[in-house]
């Protein structure tokens, strides 16, 4: 047999995992009474088989229909004759069916809701900036009201840094520096802006006999002042690589470590003394406001130089350090000139090999992109092939496209580095949007609030259902949200038109608090999931594949109770006073008869069928914990779920929709134990088989965009309530004919998660310096 593949075993296959296939009997005497595990059956109480009183059940409704078999067996032929019944009787016959038929209908529609008259209007997300008064929570106070421009949230455009290094180079080499406030009179000549990962410039400061000094406080790898001396190192470097310059000058260079907040001149003596945790808790706030301009910093500098430490590295391929950072995006995307640092090996004075610095002529950053557009094709990295073409060729692709490439590459930058919770995400990708976030409102504590605040800016030029259809679901423990890690367009998927509208809205809790933004989807289409496979009791009457039996069994029925009732009535009519007793009696025998083999006859037709009614969900395992409900069965894999249905009705003809039809698959990165369930969506009625993965169960889909082949819905778990916010629970791309069998139901809200993996920071100033790496696996202190 041949080896599977890791991605093989990682997806159930539609192959069955069993070494024999499960064998199935076209009826089942026996499913009368004990029906089949994870199907709901058709008595009236005690409907699963882990139910005490199953079997009880199966006996009570056999006996029922044997003993009043006359009775039931013309039960199905009322809905027929109603019409003619209603002519004779005061009764309405036939609207008494239509409300048997409604409300066993709705109990098998979970979408089927009823309109809620207590509702709560939800805030529009701009109205309550971060950091603004809530006016909901205070005491009405009339000689307090002031004038509160809640439109006032844009930032205008054009930032300037607030600090500079001048530099003073002699004879190509460093001399010294000093920070200085960036003023219009400095403005006139420019300045030259640095990006690096402080991991390469942390080789240069080994490299140069360096060591560190400090310890780092807490999960930071390096203390603020090691930083510095690190960046120091990195900036002396530069100074004496640069070679087509005069070899004395002044240079105005904007390096992080020391232009993000104003220098602290303390003495030499005391310079020692100070505490590393008070200096960040000083910094923190000047730092995060010089982040969130970080985007039009560089795009203002004259030149930009980039840099790593892979030997002859050019840049633009993803095996360097510098081009897998998120910020990297905002340095680059608007960079009029660029010049690469390199390190070169190369003799020394004593003739020994060693590495060297060399810093290459200026070229247009136009130039530049380009070859990184070139390196992001060979990758198949379409995102950013998207990203580099629209900053090389502006207009090139609708905001929507352009904002949902640099959204979800921002993203998977975070991720990349091992970091989920994407504090600073808001602040990485403010600059390049084509609306601008106030810096006071990009708080970075919670990712998720700052990019709901800074997408709701520019809600103009981008919708936000296409971001939710290309999310997956997240590695936590607790329940997910509309939000997660987002998958790479491929081959065959690339095509991605939103079907609704959606964006965030602001809701409250119970006690009045803002809660995190749920997703608003507007002109939302469902198909609602059914709990269980129900076995169909009226196989006979309901399924194509007995429509013969059933004109044979029913025309039999009605002669032979045509000839009985001819033979009960004619003596009756009779006008002899002794009526032939024999003659009647023996036509009640066969009105009984033909009733009861009729009655047998649909009961047992009925155990071979299941009810073609939509939509369910079979999961390959048991659910344990408080998702499990009644009837939870393990349906198998893929292949174990087509022979499973297979024996439980044969006549099913189920086909897989998947891997021939290039669909997306949004496979979680891990999955941790009891966190995620693997299963397939099962349309009864088409026989189409979908392969999922979800945290609970669903009992919802809702449709969210072309997606590729096929529509990508969102699996929902809705609440009871009309109004309530619903869980997103997994993802899956559908044929589109089911857009058919979609219900609207006007807009519905999807609630964000809470991160319990968040790792608090013990100070504000540690958010700061020690959560930004994005470079790929490096650490948080890597960064700014």
């Amino acid at each position: 047999m041949a080896t599977q593949s890791t991605q093989d075993l990682f997806l159930p296959s539609l192959e069955s995992q069993s070494p024999k296939p499960l064998p199935y009997w076209p009826i089942s005497f026996a499913r009368l009474f004990w029906e089949e595990p994870g199907v709901r059956g058709h008595t009236w109480f005690s409907r699963r088989r882990e139910d005490r009183l199953h079997l009880f059940a199966g006996i009570i409704r056999f006996l029922f229909h044997v003993i009043l078999a006359p009775i039931t067996a013309i039960l199905p032929l009322l809905p027929v004759v109603a019409p003619f019944i209603d002519l004779f009787t005061p009764f309405n016959v036939s609207g008494l069916f239509s409300k048997i038929n409604k409300s066993s209908e709705v109990e098998y529609n979970p979408d089927h809701v009823e309109i809620e008259t207590d509702i709560t209007l939800p805030d529009a997300v701009l109205w309550n900036a971060p950091g603004a008064r809530d006016y909901l929570l205070e005491e009405f106070d009339p000689k307090a009201l002031i004038h509160d421009d809640r439109s006032d949230v844009y930032e205008a455009a054009g930032f300037e840094p607030r600090w500079m290094l001048e530099v003073t180079i002699r004879g190509g080499r460093y001399m010294s520096h000093e920070q200085v406030d960036w003023t219009p009179a400095r403005r006139a000549r420019g300045y030259t802006a640095l990006s690096y990962p402080m991991s390469a410039a942390f080789t240069l400061f080994q490299e140069a006999g360096e060591q560190t000094q400090d310890k780092g406080h807490g999960a930071a790898q390096w203390s603020l002042r090691d930083r510095k001396r690190i960046s120091k190192q990195f900036l002396i470097q530069y100074c004496s690589a640069v070679s087509d310059l005069q070899p004395d000058r002044e240079e105005f260079v904007w390096l992080d470590e020391f232009c993000l907040s104003a220098n602290k001149k303390l003495a030499p003596d005391k310079e020692q003394q100070q505490n590393d945790e008070a200096e960040r808790t000083e910094a923190a706030g000047e730092r995060s406001e010089e982040l969130g301009r970080l985007a039009d910093i560089f795009a203002g500098a004259k030149t930009v130089v980039v840099f790593c430490d892979k030997i002859d590295c050019n840049h633009a391929t993803f095996e360097c350090s510098w081009g897998n950072r998120l910020f990297t995006l905002g340095e680059i995307l608007n960079a009029s000139e660029t010049r690469q640092m390199t390190l070169k090996m190369g003799l020394d004075e004593h003739g020994k090999m060693v590495k060297k610095c060399h810093v290459t002529l200026a070229e247009s950053g136009h130039t530049f992109r380009r070859r990184m557009m070139h390196e992001a094709a060979i990758a198949k990295k379409w995102h950013l092939h998207s990203i580099l073409r629209q900053s090389t060729n502006s207009g090139s692709d609708t905001w929507q496209m352009a904002i949902q490439s640099l959204i979800v590459e921002a993203m998977g930058r975070d991720r990349a580095s091992g970091y989920d919770y994407h504090q600073y995400l808001g602040k990485g990708l403010n600059g390049l949007l084509p609306r601008r976030a106030k810096l006071h409102h990009l708080k970075g504590k919670d990712g998720w609030a700052d990019l709901a605040w800074l997408l709701e800016l520019n809600q103009g030029f981008y919708n936000m259902a296409a971001l939710a259809a290309v999310c997956g679901l997240p590695s936590r423990s607790e329940e997910s949200g509309w939000i997660g890690p987002p998958i790479e367009p491929k081959a065959g998927n690339e095509r991605l038109e939103p079907l609704v509208s959606a964006f965030t809205v602001g809701e409250r809790d119970q006690v009045g608090q803002l809660m995190a933004p749920p997703l608003n989807v507007v002109d939302a289409q469902t198909i609602g999931l059914h709990p269980y496979v129900r076995r169909d009791s009226n196989a006979l009457f309901n399924n194509e594949d007995t429509k013969k039996a059933r004109m044979i069994s029913m025309v039999l029925l009605v002669i032979f109770y045509g000839v009985g009732v001819v033979l009960i009535i004619t003596p009756l009519l009779s006008d002899s006073k002794d009526p032939n007793f024999p003659i009647l009696e023996f036509g009640a025998v066969i009105v009984y008869l033909s009733s009861l083999a009729f009655n047998l006859f649909s009961l047992v037709a009925s155990t071979r069928y299941i009810e073609r009614s939509g939509w369910v969900f079979l999961s390959e395992k048991e659910w344990t914990g408080p998702e499990r409900r009644k009837g939870n069965a393990a349906w198998g894999k893929g292949g174990d779920v087509i022979q499973k249905l297979r024996r439980l009705d044969p006549t099913l003809d189920l086909i897989e929709w998947g891997k021939r039809q290039m669909v997306p698959e949004w496979e979680p990165e891990s999955e941790p134990q009891g966190k995620f369930m693997r299963g397939c969506l099962v349309d009864l009625r088409t026989g189409t088989v979908v392969r999922t993965v979800v945290s609970e169960e669903p009992n919802s889909m809702m449709a969210l965009a072309i997606h590729g082949s096929g529509i990508t819905y969102m699996l929902l778990h809705r609440p009871e309530s009309p109004g309530g916010v619903a869980r997103r629970v997994g993802m899956a791309s559908l044929p589109p004919f089911t857009l058919s069998q979609t219900k609207r139901i006007g807009a519905i809200k999807i609630g964000m998660y809470k991160d319990e993996e968040k790792k608090e920071p013990s100070t504000i100033g540690e958010t700061v310096l020690g959560c930004l790496s994005l470079g790929m696996g490096n650490s948080r202190d890597d960064e700014y």
